[in-house]
């Protein structure tokens, strides 16, 4: 009896060692290789809720926090996705490095069609059915995204294939990704701005600053080149619009534009109607101003007239932007596109009307689907005006050379995207899912081939 009592409790005895593993957690050393034990980089490793849990770096090696039995698995563009159990057992030291193991990943075949289907449908430019898709920026080196599950943020950075390259926790306070003029990435929050920067295997925030500082000093400038930046500022209510130039050598200032529409004159008045409702709301005022006033010249003006003025006293929509080595001046107060030199250099203008239709503009046109938006792809040095109907956006892309529309591709697949962006001829946008994650729907990032 006591034998195959001994006997039993040899046999036990290394299961109830990884049992009482089971629970704590310890650092896995891996290795991700190809059959020819090739290291990969960039794999990314994921438990399964779909958290990242680590990427491989340029050596294919990488660190996990994990415990015994856990269930991971490696994932990466070029390769068959590979199931992974944790068992202690099966790993080696090496020297210092404890809890080593190698795995290997199964280069992926893709058979295509005979015919082309469907080429330019949208797809999921971020598979993570449990997290929100706060915001993000595109350029050179990748996707810079901004995630949120609810109770946690994270600052992601894949590259142009949607595969991570590194990614950061960040506070959940932060809710805005901002590139500026220079091609630097910030990222804000109500109160404090750090600018976004990645080494290659690890994301960096730099140069803290206040909200308060970033909108007085760098959220002005609006377009760079070689040899000049471009400030905007704005006068009556954003009436007038003001771009100066400073150069780069020297720090000489000049003029670029300054530019005006037909609602000049009437929000130059707008500081006497408001100090006449100063007057009226002023519990010691002894005139008696009801809603029927006299203005300076002596002309009865009523309150209606005010809200008249508020709505057609909206800020003015004409951009400044840079492609490639020229600044483009998009007037759409007064209908024209100006040109300059990287210099500053006024070149040539053409007449526009592609954000008209019959009958005026939009504050006076309520079917007009001009959406007040242009988008740049830096990369293929173009320019899309963007339109909505029902829903529905049409990216009309505009001939720099002319100001004429060339072409158009609409979105007809997700109704009201936000945040459209285009990089490279394909076009990026977020959208409401209708699955709900924490008890909100799930907002995604799409991307799909313009035609």
């Amino acid at each position: 009896m006591y034998k195959i009592l001994i006997i039993i409790w040899l046999f036990l005895m290394p299961f109830s060692c990884l049992f009482g593993q089971a629970g704590q957690k310890w650092m896995m050393n891996v290795l991700v290789c190809d059959s020819l034990q090739n290291p990969i980089p960039d794999v990314g490793i994921y438990d399964t809720k779909d958290n990242i849990r680590g990427v491989t770096n340029r050596n294919g090696l990488a660190q996990v926090y994990t415990k015994q039995g856990e269930r991971l698995y490696f994932s990466h563009l070029a390769y068959n996705k590979q199931p992974f159990r944790v068992d202690k057992r099966k790993m080696v030291d090496i020297e210092d490095m404890k809890n080593f193991i190698v795995v290997t990943l199964k280069a992926k075949t893709i058979y295509l069609p005979d015919v082309e289907i469907v080429v330019n449908a949208p797809h999921l430019a971020y598979e993570n059915k449990m997290v929100w898709v706060v915001d993000y920026q595109v350029r050179e080196d990748g996707i810079y995204m901004l995630t949120c599950n609810g109770m946690r943020s994270r600052l992601l950075h894949l590259d142009l294939n949607q595969d991570t390259i590194s990614y950061k926790s960040v506070p959940v306070k932060f809710q805005e990704l901002f590139q500026d003029a220079f091609g630097n990435i910030h990222l804000l929050s109500q109160d404090s701005v750090y600018q976004v920067y990645c080494d290659g295997n690890e994301l960096q925030l730099l140069y803290g600053n206040s909200k308060e500082t970033f909108e007085q000093k760098l959220k002005p400038v609006v377009a760079a080149t070689d040899s000049i930046m471009v400030m905007e500022a704005r006068r009556y209510y954003g009436q007038e619009i003001i771009f100066q130039a400073v150069k780069r050598e020297g720090g000489q200032k000049f003029v670029l534009a300054d530019i005006s529409g037909k609602t000049l004159e009437m929000a130059k008045n707008w500081d006497m109607d408001n100090y006449r409702a100063s007057l009226m709301y002023d519990p010691n005022n002894q005139q008696g101003y009801n809603i029927y006033r006299v203005d300076a010249s002596g002309q009865t003006v009523s309150k209606f007239d005010d809200i008249q003025k508020r709505l057609m006293l909206q800020d003015a929509y004409s951009p400044l932007i840079s492609v490639g080595d020229e600044l483009y001046l998009f007037n759409f107060l007064n209908d024209v596109l100006c040109v300059f030199d990287h210099k500053g250099q006024f070149q040539c203008k053409y007449d526009i009307d592609f954000h008209k239709q019959a009958g005026g503009d939009k504050k006076m046109t309520f079917g007009n689907s001009w959406d007040e938006n242009l988008i740049v792809d830096p990369k293929e040095k173009k320019v899309y005006a963007q339109f909505i109907s029902g829903g529905i956006v049409t990216l009309k892309e505009i001939d720099l050379n002319s100001g004429r529309v060339k072409r158009e591709t609409r979105l007809t697949d997700h109704s009201f995207p936000q945040n459209i962006q285009v990089f490279d001829g394909e076009v990026y946008y977020l959208y409401l899912d209708e699955r709900k994650v924490v008890d909100r729907d799930r907002r995604s990032l799409y991307k799909m081939m313009l035609k």
